[in-house]
């Protein structure tokens, strides 16, 4: 049996390599930023209206930096072989270093321009902690699903 996914075929549809970095990233940061709003709206529900906060949770960070994390992972990994220990190690730490960044942006947006959507100015500590513990969860995970058999048969279930 191979070792590597890819000497296996890893995906059932149409969907390429790239296609799939994308859409996993997206849904990741889509969950976490859906579990995110939650969390904000029950601990700080008088901090903004709904409209706008579920723009910027699902909308922006969801689907737009999921894509851009998706895309930006698949130009770094594009030379690894999917499956292999260092394709895992890449797609794992370029996902979690580029939510940090992306954490990093929105706490700075969330802190320094007034919004305080989310508790970054009543609670900083809260804010950094669950975004950088998501962002490193979300990289592992993506790595996972990318780059095992097990990963791949769940995505291949979900249709991803």
């Amino acid at each position: 049996m191979s070792r590597y996914l890819s000497e296996v075929p890893y995906t059932s549809g149409s969907d390429d390599r790239a296609t799939r970095t994308i859409k996993v990233f997206i849904a990741l940061s889509f969950f976490g930023e859906f579990n995110f709003l939650l969390l904000g709206l029950v601990l700080f529900p008088d901090h903004g209206t709904l409209l706008w906060r579920v723009v910027w949770t699902l909308g922006l960070c969801g689907i737009g930096m999921g894509a851009a994390v998706g895309g930006l992972t698949y130009l770094v990994t594009a030379g690894q072989r999917p499956g292999s220990p260092a394709g895992f190690a890449f797609t794992a730490a370029c996902g979690a270093l580029a939510l940090s960044v992306c954490q990093t942006l929105c706490w700075a947006l969330d802190h320094n321009v007034g919004l305080n959507y989310w508790g970054s100015v009543d609670n900083p500590a809260l804010f950094l902690v669950k975004g950088y513990a998501s962002a490193l969860a979300g990289g592992v995970l993506g790595g996972y699903l990318l780059n095992s058999r097990r990963g791949a048969r769940l995505l291949d279930l979900a249709r991803a």
